[in-house]
């Protein structure tokens, strides 16, 4: 369940990078003039933010990992995405957790239930939700290892389970 919802986040955020991004204007907390369509309490503890439409917008600096994550979101068309979006969405939980555990981790065994899984989604969505995951700012670093590792389980499903699914499968290069 975690590497769906980790897919299904990854490809979230690089289509969100793709929309503009939010403005906002942060209010002083210690002014006395509080805007009429804005409650708040003499307790707040809070930073409020509220757009104003009359008003030059305030723009939140982004971390260096959400801009390279946006750039990234800029190397794939709108159909790769939503391409990448629906093959996120196929695995079970169970076995997306087990495949991404067994990219970064040596030791981490494929289960046949979860190799049948990743021959059912097919080549192209297994690759490319991979090459997606590392090359996001969290996991480039880990990509030299991971895309590899990923092309070797694909190989191995397919020696251990391709024949049993009944659909044509073929080994990764």
């Amino acid at each position: 369940m975690t590497k769906s919802l980790l897919m299904v986040t990854l490809v979230s955020i690089v289509m969100f990078y793709m929309a503009r991004p939010i403005f906002s204007q942060e209010i002083d907390p210690y002014s006395q003039e509080v805007p009429k369509d804005v409650a708040i309490s003499p307790s707040s503890k809070f930073d409020i933010y509220v757009e104003a439409p009359g008003e030059a917008p305030f723009e939140e600096a982004d971390s260096p990992a959400m801009e390279y994550d946006r750039e990234l979101a800029h190397h794939y068309s709108h159909k790769q995405l939503d391409f990448l979006e629906a093959c996120s969405e196929k695995p079970s939980s169970k076995c997306g957790n087990e495949v991404f555990k067994n990219m970064l981790d040596e030791t981490v065994p494929i289960t046949d239930e979860c190799c049948r899984d990743i021959l059912k989604i097919g080549k192209d969505c297994h690759l490319g939700l991979v090459k997606l995951i590392f090359a996001t700012y969290e996991y480039k670093n880990k990509a030299s290892k991971g895309i590899p590792k990923s092309k070797q389980t694909w190989n191995e499903c397919v020696f251990r389970v391709g024949s049993k699914i009944g659909a044509p499968v073929s080994f990764e290069q």
